[in-house]
């Protein structure tokens, strides 16, 4: 299943997270086009080089180019930053306050039902990857409830990890992909989740990594638990 068409199951839900996406990278392209046009206006202060070649110039352009990408993703330049709390009034690295069970449960419930996951699996998930802490951070990266690392994270669409509702969104929007991957096989979604879904299918099943066969007997035996005790 496209990323488009697994968020398609959680449109409304979702619209804040989109929009502030579509701010963020307005803000961003916007502080990219200044900083190249800054660059060129600094070149230009340069006695030009009249040895230079046709290709030396096309190639300072690209450079100037991919300077100010770089420098407008990377938040080092700072005006991207400030035009994004202009338009959303929050940092972009603005961390809440730890979030209480109450929240969670009801940020589970919310993903649940709109992107058709077993809730009790995303709560499962959830206590092995943080323990509940939405501020958790590992040594890796990951971050936040469902432990999203940033690349993961800016995929589905979340733009604060440690924001607990973008977290169990964009961490139940992932392990739906991979269970769509997998045809609903939970066992090889949960080793995707921890270990990618290159190596699940790869090895055809769940890596043999100690790391991951924990992992997915773990979250199996806390859904089993979350379920008992829902009885």
């Amino acid at each position: 299943m496209s990323i488009s068409e697994t968020e398609s199951l959680g449109m409304r839900s979702t619209n804040a997270s989109s929009s502030d996406a579509k701010k963020l990278k307005v803000a961003q392209d916007f502080e990219a086009m200044f900083i190249h046009q800054m660059l060129k206006s600094m070149r230009n202060t340069v006695p030009k080089d009249e040895d230079m070649s046709t290709g030396r110039r096309i190639f300072t352009e690209m450079l100037d180019e991919q300077i100010a990408n770089t420098a407008s993703r990377t938040g080092n330049f700072g005006l991207a930053k400030m035009i994004y709390k202009e338009l959303t009034g929050q940092d972009t690295n603005q961390n809440p306050a730890k979030v209480s069970e109450a929240q969670v449960e009801n940020w589970v419930n919310e993903a649940s039902e709109s992107l058709k996951v077993d809730k009790s699996l995303i709560k499962a998930v959830i206590r092995q990857e943080s323990g509940g802490n939405s501020l958790a951070r590992s040594e890796k990266g990951a971050k936040g409830l469902m432990q999203l690392m940033d690349p993961t994270a800016k995929e589905m669409g979340v733009i604060n990890s440690f924001n607990g509702r973008e977290n169990i969104m964009g961490g139940t929007r992932y392990l739906k992909q991979m269970l769509a991957r997998f045809n609903g096989d939970e066992s090889k979604a949960l080793a995707a989740y921890n270990a990618g879904p290159g190596a699940v299918e790869q090895y055809g099943g769940i890596p043999p990594f100690k790391e991951t066969e924990n992992y997915v007997k773990k979250v199996l035996q806390y859904r089993e638990q979350i379920k008992e005790n829902a009885l």
